[in-house]
């Protein structure tokens, strides 16, 4: 009677060695299914520590990132602080720039005072020029002469 080695695991030289070394088949089937049994307990084992060890480490992946990451509300509220700490800071070069611009104004109306001095102290000038021509004009005697003349 052939023994049904296709339901073992081992390969049949294996199973082979081990019914020549335990001396009868029914010996090599026991300690076959011994191996077999204390195999899939070793694997199943495993797997579960496996499981179980995968299951730590995502829980302790899940706390590690919520610690790093930040959450909505965090985020909302640090953004809603800095806009208002840029909002403070725009307000006081706003004013700053007023004050600028108040000073500018001041200097443009110096200015406009100083522009009109000028053009007053131009038109001066230039009909004290047009009366000093005149007064050379008349005061040479050569135009005297011509003057003379003509009439």
């Amino acid at each position: 009677m052939e023994p049904n080695i296709q339901t073992y695991t081992l390969p049949r030289e294996t199973f082979n060695l081990l019914v020549d070394a335990l001396g009868g088949q029914q010996k090599a089937e026991g300690f076959a299914r011994s191996m077999e049994s204390f195999l899939v307990a070793i694997d199943n084992k495993t797997t579960a520590g496996i499981v179980e060890k995968k299951e730590m480490i995502k829980i302790e992946i899940r706390d590690d990132l919520r610690k790093e990451l930040v959450t909505r509300e965090i985020f909302d509220e640090t953004l809603k602080n800095l806009r208002n700490e840029l909002r403070e800071r725009f307000n006081v070069v706003d004013e700053r720039f007023n004050v600028v611009d108040e000073k500018f104004k001041g200097l443009d109306e110096k200015f406009k005072v100083v522009d009109e001095k000028f053009k007053s102290l131009n038109f001066k000038l230039n009909l004290f020029l047009t009366v000093a021509l005149i007064a050379m004009t008349f005061a040479n005697p050569a135009f005297v002469e011509l003057i003379k003349k003509a009439f």
